[in-house]
């Protein structure tokens, strides 16, 4: 039997007025602009939209199984639909798992695009879609969204991390191998489950939902701006975390660090059993702390509150802060309690970015945030312990028999999948001899270019081609309405936060004045990648979007919290987010680690 529903509706409260603000242009432009924010809706948290409540939820499930439904992608099936009782973790929903276009790859392994989409039987008529991260390979299963009461889906981006790792071709990265894994990880998959999804939710609900999202940070963040700028009529809201953007140049960049951290490993005899440098032996924690007093030392101020966060990235310039760090320089002996002149050398070298031997640049170069480290002491005594994030990707930890840089885990990627041909044999012990390897004239070009046309396998279009969302042309998603919100942290060493802002005002600036009225860039200063480190790392901005989407409430600040407050000595703290190029000011009065006590300016 077909599937009944009951339609609630929710009341909503508003107050006036109009409200007046500086966009984009006036600051960077030049051109004055005061634009309607429309009624601003209380509280915060969107109202929930009419809901839909299915009547016979079995029976519309376990339909989706039928040859009835008519897929997007002719070479698609639904392997289970099941109704999953309530339980105290999950609402009774509708979960529903398939394959697209399964097929034998040129590496003799099955391939198939999978998805999950779940299905509450109450639902909100919102449709959310999350992304993926490092080079996927897991299906992603948003629950804690469907819990909200949306229908969600999620994909492995066309390749199984359990199947498709082969320890001598790249391990998770050996799906590289097979050309058409490589367009289903870059575009292909997340289109084509975006409208399987959809096709399923009309199926199910009888009706299309009323407003779409999609969410994701770092590789997701990367599939978001993939969804901005080709595929702008999927959804209504955008969420882009920390995107690569210019994937696969910020796995080249660790090659750029690790080279440079070995050398100076190297140099200071810091050396695994092997041999080979101990890249983790390069910096200390305590190191690294003198690193964040340097930047502090320079640039804390400049916001206008000491504070332990530079809200004032852009002035937070290499001039202003090599001479502090030049002021822990050691006058002797190396010792925990100053920097050597080989370390701040190298330091300033990884910040400038990756370059060739003419020195073109090749990457972006880093901003000079304090995340770099923090601290926790105990105030009764005990192990001191520090911020592991900023680190974990550029060095590792300070392991004197392993190497365990994150980077070093993506090397593979490089090699294998992002490459104009696949390096192989390709092991996980090769990771480092690559990398110290690498030569940033030749093996750079390698990312740029498609293999020869008489290659078996061919590989017809460059990782560049594949993987990059730079397009600064987003007037589709502008003309219909669509909303972007980006967010970057400062001390992201994964993938650099100016990349991310060159992109932005680069788009800004093709897009026009009124850019702030459909895509808005927030950088949090002190968080690592995607969260972590000394910072206000934890916010949500799913009901923001959700504001600006369906309300227009225009997102002018995001409230965010310190997961980790000790690092700056207090119980709490939180500040607002503000849409570049706005930045965090303190009134003059109140508690500093209340954001209420903070404006965007």
């Amino acid at each position: 039997m077909p599937p009944k529903f009951v339609k609630t509706m929710t009341a909503t409260r508003f107050e006036s007025p109009w409200a007046c603000h500086v966009t984009l242009a006036t600051l960077v432009f030049g051109l004055g602009a005061c634009t309607s924010d429309g009624l601003r809706q209380t509280p915060d948290k969107p109202a929930p939209a009419a809901t839909r409540v299915v009547a016979n939820p079995g029976n519309a499930c376990s339909a989706l199984a039928e040859k009835g439904v008519i897929f997007p992608v002719a070479a698609s099936s639904v392997t289970l639909a099941r109704l999953n009782n309530a339980t105290d973790a999950l609402p009774e929903h509708c979960q529903v798992d398939g394959l697209i276009n399964p097929r034998t790859g040129v590496d003799g392994k099955p391939y198939a695009i999978k998805f999950r989409l779940r299905l509450p039987t109450v639902w909100n008529e919102r449709f959310y879609m999350g992304g993926g991260g490092g080079t996927n390979g897991n299906l992603v299963d948003p629950t804690a969204i469907m819990k909200r009461g949306y229908a969600t889906v999620g994909t492995d981006s066309g390749h199984d991390n359990t199947v498709h790792n082969d320890p001598n071709a790249g391990g998770t990265s050996s799906f590289g191998v097979d050309p058409k894994a490589r367009t289903d990880f870059a575009a292909d998959s997340y289109d084509q489950v975006t409208l399987t999804g959809k096709a399923l939710v009309r199926a199910f609900y009888l009706a299309p939902s009323k407003f779409s999202y999609f969410e994701g940070c770092s590789e997701g963040g990367r599939e978001a701006l993939l969804m901005s700028q080709r595929f702008p009529h999927h959804f209504d809201g955008i969420i882009s975390g920390a995107p690569t953007l210019h994937l696969p140049l910020g796995p080249m960049a660790g090659i750029h660090t690790t080279q440079l951290f070995a050398g100076l490993a190297n140099r200071t005899g810091h050396k695994l059993p092997n041999g080979l440098p101990a890249v983790g032996m390069s910096m200390s924690d305590p190191d690294l702390m003198l690193v964040r007093k340097s930047i502090l030392a320079a640039c804390d101020g400049l916001d206008g509150l000491v504070d332990g966060i530079v809200d004032n990235l852009p002035a937070c310039t290499t001039s202003r802060v090599k001479p502090q760090l030049l002021a822990h320089q050691c006058t002797g002996t190396k010792t925990a309690t100053c920097l050597s002149a080989d370390q701040i050398t190298t330091l300033e070298k990884a910040y400038a970015g990756a370059v060739n031997s003419q020195g073109k640049p090749l990457y972006s170069d880093w901003p000079w945030d304090p995340g770099v480290s923090a601290q926790i002491t105990p105030p009764t005594g005990g192990t001191t312990s520090f911020s592991p994030s900023w680190r974990s990707w550029w060095i590792g930890a300070a392991n004197p028999n392993a190497n365990n840089a994150i980077k070093l885990n993506f090397v593979s990627a490089v090699a294998v999948a992002y490459s104009a041909e696949p390096k192989l044999p390709f092991r996980a012990a090769d990771s480092l001899p690559f990398s110290l390897a690498y030569n940033f004239d030749a093996d750079v070009e390698k990312l740029y270019k498609p293999s020869a046309p008489d290659a078996k396998p061919h590989y017809a279009q460059s990782a560049a081609a594949l993987y990059f969302t730079d397009s600064t042309d987003l007037r589709d998603l502008k003309k219909r309405g669509g909303k972007l919100m980006v967010y970057h942290g400062g001390a992201d060493s994964a993938i650099s936060a100016n990349d991310t802002l060159r992109w932005y005002e680069s788009m800004s600036k093709r897009m026009g004045y009124d850019t702030p009225d459909f895509a808005r860039l927030y950088i949090v200063p002190g968080m690592n990648h995607c969260r972590g480190g000394p910072a206000t790392d934890r916010f949500e901005m799913l009901d923001p979007i959700v504001n600006w989407v369906e309300k227009g409430v225009a997102p002018d600040r995001v409230v965010a919290h310190a997961t980790n407050p000790g690092y700056f000595n207090v119980g709490a703290r939180s500040r607002p987010l503000c849409p570049y190029p706005k930045q965090s000011r303190y009134k003059g009065t109140g508690d500093i680690n209340d954001a209420s006590n903070f404006d965007c300016e």
